[in-house]
């Protein structure tokens, strides 16, 4: 039997491996040359990048900003009467109609309040039926002592008149006609007093039946005033809407003040959009320009109407309205964006916007290539609007000519570039 002799299989297997190695390297670095000649090496790349060309073309200038849907009418609720909580009928988010309980309170003091101001009304009344017969049987009495005065006036007018017959006569003497006289004016007298005490009494009596009158319509009105504040123990909408928020901490059991705010409620028949802008952006934005809103995929259209004077944290709130029936997903405080069109024109002088140039209607120096194009020279360019990356041209430079976008670094202080620096 023959024993053939192995062979050495690790020496070729480790041939083969650096065989495959060198080829892997060698593969790789034509590639890495490929690639770096193609993007290092073309001049249209460079040149779409670091060049733009002046053309007449539109521009479309707009703000942007963000924001919520408002709706033109809300109201507060305000608890009238204070108490604890009892139940909570609506949350946020309901529907509710005018007169609506949202909420319930409880106030045992004040129905107490109520129980004793209908017995304080029911002792006004008595107290007024009290004065009012007072008052008849006063004026009786006093009409009646009238009667009694005229009646003896009367007998002295008689006896006065029998006796004057009698001195005529000389049946009487002076002095009995003289005492007749005296009694006459007496009884006159008392007449007289009598009547003058009926009209005293009359507006003593008046006096006192105003004064028991007003007693009882101030017991009424208080009465009244009970009532509506135990009624206002239910917290009710004060109109047809929608319950957008209530108060935090509204828990069963919760006190709530008189006067307090609980809730709001907005009309869902009408909205406007509170928009935020960016300071620098507001001073660009006025009164009745077109707004566009975009929410859920939707976008409608309406104009600026109000524009807040003062800045906030670096922003500037704007209102927009709106003359159409917006759409059925409206709803309050639903987010919104914003753009509004600042200006549109249709044949502008446009050029990308170099680094550098941060605000519109503005002078800038910026590097514009010569007839030669060979040389870019340091010129003063005034823009006027800017709309993204492109911005308006408006005198410094002309259709056709080129701009360059980004000066190199170790050329920013040079007043005039060679084209061929800016590729070093």
């Amino acid at each position: 039997m023959m024993f053939e002799i192995p062979k050495d299989r690790s020496r070729n297997s480790k041939l083969r491996w650096l065989a495959f190695a060198m080829s892997t390297i060698i593969v790789s670095t034509i590639l890495i040359v490929f690639v770096g000649n193609q993007a290092f090496s073309s001049d249209n790349v460079h040149k779409d990048s670091l060049i733009g060309k002046v053309t007449t073309s539109p521009l479309n200038v707009t703000v942007s900003g963000y924001g919520k849907f408002v709706p033109s009418t809300q109201r507060g609720i305000n608890a009238l009467s204070g108490g604890h909580i009892v139940e909570v009928f609506k949350k946020p988010g309901s529907l509710v109609k005018q007169g609506q309980i949202i909420l319930s309170l409880n106030n045992p003091k004040l129905e107490r309040l109520m129980e004793t101001s209908e017995l304080a009304l029911l002792e006004e009344q008595a107290n007024q039926l009290r004065i009012k017969a007072e008052s008849i049987q006063a004026l009786d009495d006093q009409r009646s002592q009238i009667r009694l005065a005229k009646v003896r006036l009367a007998l002295a007018d008689a006896e006065l008149v029998a006796h004057k017959k009698l001195k005529d006569n000389q049946v009487i003497s002076t002095l009995d006609l003289h005492k007749a006289q005296v009694a006459w004016e007496q009884e006159d007298a008392i007449l007289q007093m009598e009547l003058s005490r009926l009209q005293t009494l009359k507006k003593t009596r008046k006096a006192i039946d105003d004064s028991g009158q007003y007693r009882l319509e101030k017991a009424i009105k208080q009465r009244e005033l009970l009532v509506s504040e135990v009624e206002q123990l239910n917290v009710r909408a004060s109109m047809d809407g929608m319950l957008t928020e209530l108060s935090d901490g509204l828990d069963i059991g919760r006190h709530v003040d008189e006067g307090q705010a609980v809730g709001m409620i907005a009309d869902l028949s009408s909205y406007y959009a509170r928009i935020n802008i960016t300071a620098s952006d507001a001073e660009y934005v006025s009164s009745g320009l077109i707004a566009s809103i975009q929410f859920k995929g939707i976008e409608i259209f309406g104009q600026v109407s109000r524009v807040e004077p003062t800045v906030t944290n670096g922003s500037v709130e704007i209102d927009i309205s709106f003359n159409t029936q917006l759409p059925a997903a409206v709803r309050p405080n639903i987010d919104v964006n914003a753009r509004i069109e600042v200006a549109d024109h249709e044949n502008a002088l446009v050029v990308n916007r170099p680094v550098g140039v941060i605000r519109p209607h503005r002078e800038y120096s910026l590097f514009v290539l010569d007839e030669s194009s060979e040389i870019f020279q340091l010129r003063r360019v005034r823009i006027g609007d800017i709309a993204g990356e492109k911005m308006q041209v408006l005198d410094g430079a002309y259709q056709g000519e080129q701009i360059l976008m980004r000066v190199p670094k170790h050329l920013a202080n040079a007043s005039q570039i060679m084209v061929a620096d800016i590729y070093e």
